[in-house]
């Protein structure tokens, strides 16, 4: 789908990748953008074409003020992505309902509600979600196993849905590597180092909305793990070896 002209949405857009989303996509001539953040006054500002508000979307109530908003800043929408979501960096010792809740309900709830809200609001206008998934979707990462069964959650929930969808919805996941932003650090990684596949923000947005306007299916921001993940796929074993060498790194704390 075609940006310039289009009325978008997106969540997470006061830091990392949603932040270089708003940036770049309102460059575009014709753009409105309402970009949702929890700190709405660190979302980039741009008169009459960036409405930034802030609201927590891991709520249903949240998602539900988000549409509103949406919809009466911009009439109709277009484009929905589905950014927000954080981490943790763990060893999963004591049983805690609300802890397991908290990442679901962000990672997982929140885009299929979205989704669902949108196809609600725009009925058979032609319309395009994208939902920010991970490249842990299809690697175990030791020390995120929360975070990777909600990206593994969001993955399959998607592959089934395109089964079942409209014709007029373009469904996109992207699937980035690690991203060199706040994101990590907010996830109390202290000294352990990134994965050995990272991008910078600005590479991974970059790659997203080339993959919307060419109305892909899924959206590999990093060359490499593209190339790689067939491969991997071929032989366990390689995905295996990947998790070990991890593991590793973050021994520390699963060792906590």
């Amino acid at each position: 789908m075609k940006i310039e002209g289009k009325h978008i949405v997106v969540t997470g857009a006061s830091s990392g990748i949603g932040k270089s989303l708003v940036e770049f996509l309102s460059a575009y001539e014709g753009v409105k953008i309402v970009a949702a953040a929890r700190r709405s006054e660190l979302i980039p500002k741009k008169e009459g074409i960036i409405f930034a508000i802030s609201l927590d979307v891991s709520t249903q109530k949240g998602v539900d003020e988000l549409f509103s908003f949406a919809l009466q800043k911009l009439g109709h929408i277009d484009i929905f992505i589905a950014n927000a979501g954080f981490t943790y960096t763990e060893r999963l010792i004591k049983p805690d309902w609300g802890h397991i809740s908290d990442i679901f309900s962000l990672n997982v709830f929140s885009p299929i509600y979205s989704l669902e809200k949108l196809m609600a609001a725009e009925g058979e206008r032609q319309i395009q979600f994208v939902t920010l998934i991970s490249g842990v979707a299809y690697f175990p990462l030791p020390a995120y196993a929360l975070y990777c069964s909600t990206k593994g959650a969001l993955r399959l929930f998607f592959e089934a849905y395109r089964f079942e969808k409209n014709d007029n919805l373009i469904v996109s996941n992207v699937y980035p590597v690690a991203t060199r932003t706040e994101f990590f650090e907010k996830a109390a990684l202290g000294s352990v180092s990134l994965p050995f596949l990272s991008q910078d923000q600005e590479t991974v947005a970059r790659g997203i909305i080339n993959g919307i306007e060419r109305d892909k299916r899924n959206i590999y921001p990093s060359l490499l793990f593209r190339l790689f993940l067939p491969v991997a796929r071929a032989f366990p074993f390689l995905i295996k070896a990947y998790s070990l060498n991890e593991k590793r790194k973050v021994s520390d704390i699963l060792k906590s």
